[in-house]
This record gives structure tokens, C-alpha cells and sequence, in this order.
């Protein structure tokens, strides 16, 4: 048998390495896609359980063994999702390209701390996180608002200021676009017969609820044309920095050593000097949310909360707030609460945009909830289809059924199901139960 040279052997080293390499990277790559496939799965599966309007389950692996080699193992997180069942070892296996042995972890997600979590509802902070990174503010609306309260006047000024404002700029093509796209959604509403605002009594005042309602054709069109509206007219949350004076003036001389407070900067406290005087001051930050395209932008007082009640729950707050001009002055402010859902609401939410989708009742005629796309045109919230589509983004068998998202059509189903997820990655724990009390942010 011949001998082979050293450098022969080498070569051959290098090779088997530079294969193993790629062998290794092609199963993570797969890992991880079928990791994305598989979140997706049990987003759609609990979406499904809450379609039928049955208790939603949740579930995560944590750990994953096998797959890469004999002795190594992955870790494999999901957010949420249906019982140990649900997906199985050798589906799974199949999909990742793994060996037969492949093992999983699966821990229920039941214990107080989630539920905690993601039983609280999203917050101003959250929803202005999202927004600075560009998500469409249609599907910020959509996901995570459940109802919007505001008086008759109030919601008559601002439809009157969106005419307004449309009228004047119609040569920005995103004004001139988000128009066209109240306009459509004005004409729905006219082409139903008596289809208005609910209305209800707050301390003895008639008050519009605007219900973010799949299911109902004439309440969805009537949130979605005052959301519309309110985006054209710059709603917007930033974060805001108030400062409050805590007792008088202190001199300098009151301190045994001048330098002590400048120790406390990283606190909630600071201590400001003012020529030979120091003031001690708490440092407190919300969020507050303007309509910043208001000819008084400050005429809008905005609460975002769990439970934002109009009226007295509303309050102007004067710090920060510079000093309108003389016609700003006299201008009558009105109001606006908006009530967020949880984690757990949002997908209550997407069932119940399945259900519209896909009636349970065969007689009942489907309803698709729209949102503005990039070019201005309407595509779907969500596309959801009985049996297996040919080109399916992620399927799922549901008490027997197959129900499949397709990849082709317009609409964003994929864009809802991670922002589904990051949410609930969010706000999976929490040690304290979550408050109903309003949080007031105002301009």
C-alpha cells in the first residue's frame, strides 16, 4: 500500500474539517428555521383555540438534544404555545435534519409569574418602543388596543381637523395616501345602514366607545376610521421628564460637605444649584402622547392605560408643558382614553380575527380585518385558509382540520405572529399582579 506524504494528510484533515464545519452550519441554519416554523405552529394553533373560544394553553421547549452530533445538544426556547403533544419528536426530527434519538424538554407554562406577565396589559413604554422602530401604527392599533372612549364632540373635532388638515396638505404623498385611506373607510361606513358609534353614560354624559371588534363590520370600520384619523393627525408617544421642586431653597451652608448630594444623581432625586442655593427635586419620566399635527397640539389630553377612563381620570399636567400661543390659549381641549389588552388579549384578539375570517357558524358571511399597507392600499391583518395551501408559511391541524397561512396574497399575517411573539417574550413574568388603575399621559 502506498504511503501518503504529510502534506497529502493534511490536506485531507482540512478537508474533513472544512466539511464538518458545513455540515454543522447546515443544521444550525435548518435548526433554526424550523425553530421560527415551529413558534409560528403554536402561535397559530392557540390562535385557533381562541377562534372556537376555548382555553388557550402554553407551553415552551427548553432544551433540545441531538441533531448536530452523538454528544451535543441545543438549546430551543418558544415563547408560548399548546401541550407536550402538540408537536412531536419525530415531526420535529424530520424537520431538522436530526437523528431518530432526538429528545426534548417540554415545561408547561403555568405557574404564577406568566400569568402575571402576560395577564398585564401593554403599556405607553412598550407601545412607544415599537413605534420608534418603524412597525405600521395601523397594526400597533389593531394589536394592541381594545377600545377607544371619547366624547361626541371630541370625536366630531377630530374628523373636523382631519378634513382640514387633508385639505390643506394634499400634496404630501403620505397625507394625501392616508386620506385616500380614510375616505375608503368612511365610504364603508355610509354604505351600512344606521351604522354609528356605541354610545353609553360616564357621570351622567353620553360618551363614544369605539370597540376594536372583528366580528361586528359596522364597529370596526368606526375604530379604524378614528384610528386613521388620529394617525394623520401625528399621534405620537414620547417619553416625557418631569421635575418637582421637594421643600425650600437649602443653602450651600446647611451641608457639613457641599459635594454629598451630587451621590444621589443616579436616583430619582436631584439636587440643583441655583446661585448659592441648592434644591432638592424629584425626577420622575412618562410617556405622553400628543396628536403633534393639531394646530394646538397640546389640545389633546391622551391617556394610554389598562383602564383609561375619560373626564376626571384625564387631568392637564402643567409641568413641562411650554406655553401655547394666544389663540391656543382660549382653545377648548378635548379628551381621549384608550384602553391597551395583554399579551393574552392580543391573541384573544386573533382569534377573534380568525373567527371573523373563517365564521363557525357556515351561514355567517366572513369578515376581513384590513389595515393600511406601505403603498396605501388595504391588505389583510390576518390570512387564514381550511386545508393544506400549496405554499403554505405554516400550517396546522386543529381538532382534525388543517388550517394553513399562505404566503402568497397581501396581507401580514407573519409580521402579526412576531410581533406576537416578542410581546409575550416581553411581559412572560411579572411578581406582582397587574393594577386596573388608570396611568394618566398627557402632552
Amino acid at each position: 500500500m502506498p504511503r501518503i506524504s504529510r502534506f497529502a494528510l493534511l490536506a485531507l484533515t482540512l478537508l474533513a474539517g472544512c466539511s464538518t464545519d458545513s455540515r454543522v452550519a447546515d443544521e444550525l441554519t435548518t435548526f433554526n428555521e424550523a425553530q421560527q416554523h415551529g413558534t409560528a405552529q403554536l402561535i397559530l394553533l392557540n390562535i385557533l383555540r381562541a377562534r372556537d373560544r376555548q382555553p388557550l394553553a402554553y407551553s415552551h421547549f427548553e432544551v433540545m438534544r441531538g441533531g448536530l452530533s452523538g454528544s451535543s445538544s441545543v438549546g430551543l426556547g418558544l415563547p408560548f404555545g399548546p401541550g407536550a403533544g402538540s408537536v412531536s419528536t419525530s415531526s420535529l426530527a424530520a424537520a431538522l435534519g436530526a437523528s431518530p434519538g432526538l429528545s426534548q424538554d417540554v415545561k408547561p407554562q403555568d405557574d404564577q409569574d406568566f400569568y402575571r406577565g402576560i395577564l398585564t396589559p401593554v403599556s405607553a413604554e412598550t407601545w412607544a418602543l415599537y413605534q420608534d422602530q418603524n412597525w405600521a401604527p395601523d397594526l400597533l392599533f389593531h394589536m394592541f388596543v381594545e377600545y377607544i372612549k371619547l366624547s361626541r364632540s371630541d370625536f366630531d373635532a377630530i374628523f373636523e381637523s382631519t378634513g382640514e388638515l387633508c385639505r390643506a396638505h394634499a400634496d404630501i404623498a403620505d397625507v394625501s395616501a392616508g386620506c385616500a385611506d380614510l375616505a375608503r373607510k368612511s365610504a364603508g361606513i355610509a354604505a351600512l345602514p344606521n351604522c354609528a358609534p356605541d354610545a353609553y353614560l360616564a357621570g351622567g354624559k353620553p360618551v363614544l366607545k369605539l370597540l376594536n371588534d372583528p366580528g361586528d363590520r359596522c364597529r370596526q370600520l368606526q375604530y379604524d376610521a378614528l384610528t386613521a384619523a388620529m394617525t394623520i393627525l401625528g399621534f405620537h408617544i414620547a417619553q416625557v421628564t418631569t421635575k418637582t421642586d421637594l421643600g425650600p431653597p437649602m443653602p450651600a451652608s446647611a451641608f457639613r460637605e457641599p459635594r454629598w448630594p451630587f451621590s444621589i444623581k443616579d436616583s430619582n432625586v436631584e439636587v440643583a444649584r441655583s446661585g448659592a442655593d441648592y434644591r432638592f427635586r424629584s425626577v420622575s419620566k412618562t410617556f405622553a402622547v400628543s396628536l403633534s399635527n393639531l394646530p394646538c397640539a397640546d389640545a389633546a389630553n391622551i391617556a394610554v392605560a389598562a383602564t383609561s377612563e375619560i373626564g376626571a381620570q384625564i387631568e392637564a399636567s402643567k409641568d413641562g408643558v411650554e406655553s401655547a400661543t394666544r389663540s391656543c390659549q382660549n382653545a377648548r381641549r378635548f379628551e381621549i382614553g384608550i384602553t391597551t389588552r395583554s399579551p393574552d388579549g392580543m391573541l384573544y384578539y386573533m382569534g377573534e380575527v380568525a373567527r371573523a375570517a373563517l365564521p363557525a357558524d357556515p351561514g355567517r358571511e366572513p369578515q376581513i380585518v384590513t389595515l393600511r399597507g406601505d403603498h396605501g392600499e388595504p391588505e389583510a391583518l390576518m390570512a387564514l385558509e381550511r386545508g393544506e395551501a400549496d405554499d403554505a408559511a405554516v400550517r396546522v391541524t386543529y381538532r382534525g382540520e388543517t388550517f394553513s397561512v399562505p404566503h402568497r396574497g397581501e396581507h401580514i399575517t407573519m409580521q402579526a405572529f412576531e410581533l406576537l411573539a416578542q410581546v409575550f417574550a416581553l411581559y412572560n413574568r411579572a411578581s406582582t399582579t397587574p393594577s386596573t388603575a388608570a396611568v394618566t399621559v398627557v402632552p
